[in-house]
């Protein structure tokens, strides 16, 4: 379950749906998350029959994610988008969107991971009591 957790972060995280990051999220009983964004909007996941989650957001827009042989993660989003991920040996992922942009994450100290992204930008996740992530991110 943690790695799940740690994969959903991953997904929110690195998601071309989402314009706003993720700021905190916490687990809840449908075996996913509840998160709250900066600009105001939140998410909902739950876990699939697929290994995977489904996605919610305050906003109107979705995704479903599935597992795959690679130990990573096809997602599929409401806007048509898609990616893919893959296991690192750096205890992350690296994960491939369909519009051509990549991230590379790995694990850190604070029960997290540390994500660079193809456009430059990066963020760091930690562990919070909440049985989620918080979040922070750089340009």
């Amino acid at each position: 379950m943690k790695l799940k957790v740690v994969l959903l972060s991953a997904v929110l995280l690195a998601s071309p749906l989402s314009q706003a990051f993720a700021d905190t999220c916490r687990a809840n009983i449908l075996g996913g998350q509840d998160c709250e964004y900066s600009d105001g909007t939140s998410s909902t996941s739950r876990a699939n029959i697929l290994g995977g989650q489904d996605i919610d957001y305050s906003d109107g827009r979705s995704s479903t994610s599935r597992e795959n042989i690679l130990g990573g993660q096809d997602t599929d989003y409401s806007d048509g988008t898609s990616s893919t991920s893959r296991e690192n040996i750096l205890g992350g992922q690296d994960t491939d969107y369909s519009d051509g942009t990549s991230s590379t994450s790995r694990e850190n100290i604070l029960g997290g991971q540390d994500t660079d992204y193809s456009d430059g930008s990066s963020s760091t996740s930690r562990a919070n009591i909440l049985g989620g992530q918080d979040t922070d991110h750089s340009e």
